[in-house]
């Protein structure tokens, strides 16, 4: 005779705050890309602990936290292209003793040696390798 399997409790209704919610059921959230959406707030949330906070206190970090990131990217945006140039400067200066070199120049062009000596290395090896498989390893029929 087959054993079976008994059959789960019923879910536990708790209430809070006056809606019920079922603290044993898995949560799965609302469907297609809303639910994608839905995912990543939880594992957001979850990561960064905003799940133990209260509503107000979440929105106090969140009022924090999103100006400063803002200010971040916005710097990063607006001041770090100069900062690239005047630090490629310094290093013409210091590696070609003139600071009016491109360096990005010189090095795409060294790059592109070393892709062309690839590029012909690897059809080199591919023109060769292809006679050896049809005349044999010795080169004879």
């Amino acid at each position: 005779m087959a054993r079976t399997r008994p059959a789960p409790p019923p879910p536990i209704p708790v209430r809070l705050g006056g809606v019920a919610r079922y603290d044993n059921m898995p949560a799965r959230g609302p469907l297609g890309l809303r639910r994608w959406f839905w995912k990543k707030g939880v594992q957001i949330d979850a990561h960064l602990s905003f799940a133990m906070l209260e509503w107000w206190e979440a929105v106090i970090v969140a009022l924090i936290v999103l100006p400063i990131t803002a200010l971040f990217w916005y710097s990063a945006f607006t001041y770090f292209p100069a900062h690239v140039r005047y630090i490629s400067k310094r290093f013409s200066y210091y590696v070609f003793e003139d600071e009016n070199v491109d360096a990005f120049a010189r090095f795409r062009a060294y790059v592109a040696e070393c892709l062309n000596v690839l590029w012909l290395s690897l059809r080199g090896a591919a023109a060769g390798a292809a006679p050896s498989a049809v005349t044999g390893s010795h080169g004879e029929l």
